[in-house]
């Protein structure tokens, strides 16, 4: 009886976790989605994410999400933009959690 082949078996499960946080936005108009929309101050986003402002602040920057400055020291992320940019990233198999320590 001759020698049978292998082969390699990779299986890749993926689980949904749904967790459930608040925080308190800020209904304002939004300059580049042309309508008003739900802002987060930076602190109360990083919260809910679980990551800090300075890793948002970031992921905010580089990925160009709309944003508002208030009383200019008040950063607020348009809610809709945060989230739309998020799903983009997940699409394209770029994203990781904010707060997931490998990142």
């Amino acid at each position: 009886m001759g020698r049978s082949r292998q082969r390699e078996v990779v299986l890749e499960i993926e689980h949904v976790k749904i967790v459930r946080k608040r925080a308190k936005s800020n209904l304002m108009f939004c300059r580049d989605c042309g309508r008003t929309t739900d802002f987060l101050a930076l602190t109360e986003a990083a919260k809910l994410l679980s990551t800090t402002a300075a890793a948002l602040f970031e992921f905010s920057q580089t990925y160009v999400c709309h944003y508002r400055l208030e009383n200019e020291q008040d950063f607020f992320l348009c809610l809709t933009d945060l989230l739309t940019a998020m799903g983009r990233k997940m699409k394209s198999g770029t994203v990781r959690l904010l707060g997931d320590s490998n990142s």
